[in-house]
């Protein structure tokens, strides 16, 4: 039954171009204003302004045995690098089938984009950091929605999207008076380009990787961790020994020739100007698509990046996912 479950997930989630799938539950597509961001600066002020306007949509799933009547939590949750995943969309079946309302965003197939391995800048972090605000906006008023309980959830790309969400600087600048999510669930994010002011949400954090990941390094994410507690937050993180970024994907380890590994970037975000920038070279800038190409490969290399599922700990973070979901339900 599972193995059909990620067929059919597989079919809606591809089928971007064809006609629209049907559901054997409940679901309702949502199209909400966003940007296109090129340069972290440029979510704030006068930047976003500058910024391009674009429509993008996501997909609500809703449990089984909806009930109109009642407010539901609700996740909302971002791919990472190659678009939806089976192992995503078992993630979010999970939530679903715990009687969670789904928001899977679709920052990909809004824009016409496959995938961003190797590329990094046909569409930014920072867009989809965007497109997550925007979608918590979109839904903090919804009469269907409990807005005590909404959460953040990505995978890499957007898991990265998630951790950002949860600086409190960025909440100030783009989210509705009052509004926040109430945790952060995150698979092998990119703790980088972390801001050098450590303000954070206090509300639950949580991380899975893997210890060998050398894609979206966990060194960072440890760090912070530690950061983040020190300061009364409440962040977690399980690191899961000899595995690498996807552990829990459906394909086995390989080697990933376009992926950038980001192992020796020590890439900063300055809290006042809100500019990426490099401690070791001033000159970098990341809101130019071609300079910002440079900066990523002085410091980041292709042709390292390893992928793919862990024969021990594969099902580890779904596991521990079922024992947290029915605590924030």
């Amino acid at each position: 039954m599972k193995i059909l479950l990620t067929i059919v997930l597989l079919l809606v989630f591809g089928c971007t171009n064809q006609k629209e799938p049907s559901y054997e539950y409940l679901t309702e597509k949502i199209f909400f204003p966003s940007k296109n961001i090129l340069g972290f600066e440029n979510i704030f002020d006068e930047g976003l302004d500058s910024q391009e306007d674009i429509e993008v949509f996501g997909i609500m799933h809703f449990p089984d045995n909806y009930d109109s009547s009642k407010k539901y939590p609700l996740v909302v949750a971002s791919h990472g690098s190659y678009n939806w995943r089976s192992h995503h969309l078992l993630y979010l079946e999970q939530m679903r089938k715990a009687n969670f309302i789904v928001f899977a965003m679709h920052p990909f197939d809004s824009r016409n984009v496959k995938s961003t391995v190797g590329n990094q800048i046909n569409l930014t972090s920072e867009t989809v950091i965007y497109d997550m605000a925007m979608s918590l906006n979109l839904l903090w008023d919804d009469d269907r929605i409990d807005n005590r309980k909404i959460y953040s959830a990505g995978w890499s790309l957007g898991g990265t999207a998630s951790l950002f969400n949860a600086w409190l600087p960025l909440q100030e600048a783009l989210n509705k008076p009052g509004a926040s999510f109430a945790g952060y669930l995150m698979w092998y994010p990119g703790c980088l380009a972390l801001p050098d002011l450590n303000l954070w949400d206090d509300d639950l954090m949580q991380i899975y990787i893997g210890e060998e990941d050398n894609w979206t390094p966990p060194q960072p994410c440890k760090e912070l961790v530690t950061q983040i507690n020190a300061e009364g937050g409440n962040a977690f993180i399980e690191l899961y020994p000899n595995s690498f970024h996807s552990f829990d994907g459906p394909l086995p380890l390989r080697l990933i020739p376009d992926a950038y590994s980001w192992a020796n970037c020590k890439l900063k975000l300055n809290a006042e100007t809100k500019k990426v920038y490099d401690p070791d070279n001033v000159f970098l800038d990341f809101s130019d698509p071609k300079l910002r190409r440079q900066a990523y490969e002085s410091c980041a290399v292709k042709g390292e990046v390893m992928a793919g599922a862990s024969p021990e700990y594969k099902n580890a973070a779904y596991e521990h996912l079922a024992s947290l979901l029915p605590k924030l339900n």
